[in-house]
């Protein structure tokens, strides 16, 4: 059946385990798989499968921390490292730094973000767009929409492919032409545009008028 389903038998196996009601008797006919119950099971399953938050079972933890932020200023990093290093709390009824952060940035703490000491501290990171970036070649955004098409031979789509090293073993540049889809691999010594070029010159002179 999963062969024919195109899936792992496993998966047959659990919907059939969900969706067959257990038996209640060893007398009379044994319950079959019923589609409406496995969905039913499956869709349950999901609602309870994802991971609990821990705000409930760390609310002695959050309670102190909003305190000692109020009355004492004190960052987050310094109340789960001053909580940790004196055994305030049971480890279970923590939780670390990250996820004190996200807990106040979703609102489920009771101060703002703006309440935290680092808040005014942090400063946006500025983007800066460089107007004089250098341009290698023509992008390949710019092609002619002939190329795209596949209409016509003659235009060929080159890349680069590298070692396992990261570029200190040498370098494959392949070349494929868009309408026949024809394949051509070359083994270079590395992915610059020295190497690149030089490969291409060899083509040119080789292949002479039919090279362009």
């Amino acid at each position: 059946m999963a062969r024919q389903i195109g899936c792992a038998p496993s998966t047959v196996t659990n919907e059939l385990r969900r969706g067959t009601p257990a038996r209640k008797s060893n007398k009379g006919k044994a319950p079959g798989y019923s589609p409406t119950l496995g969905e039913a099971v499956y869709r349950a399953n999901r609602v309870s499968c994802h991971r609990h938050p821990k705000a409930g079972v760390c609310s002695n933890f959050t309670s102190w921390v909003v305190r000692q932020i109020r009355e004492h200023k004190w960052s987050l990093d310094a109340c789960c490292g001053y909580a940790k290093r004196h055994s305030l709390f049971e480890p279970s009824e923590m939780v670390c730094s990250r996820t004190l952060y996200n807990m106040v940035w979703k609102g489920h703490l009771s101060i703002q973000p703006m309440e935290l000491p680092e808040a005014l501290k942090r400063k946006a990171k500025k983007h800066r767009v460089r107007e004089n970036k250098k341009r290698y070649g023509t992008s390949i955004s710019s092609r002619p929409e002939i190329a795209s098409l596949r209409l016509e031979e003659g235009h060929w789509e080159g890349d680069t492919v590298v070692g396992k090293r990261a570029g200190k073993e040498a370098v494959v540049f392949s070349l494929l032409e868009k309408k026949t889809e024809t394949y051509l691999a070359f083994r270079i010594p590395g992915k610059t545009s020295e190497a690149v070029m030089n490969l291409m010159n060899t083509l040119h002179d080789e292949y002479g008028e039919h090279f362009s």
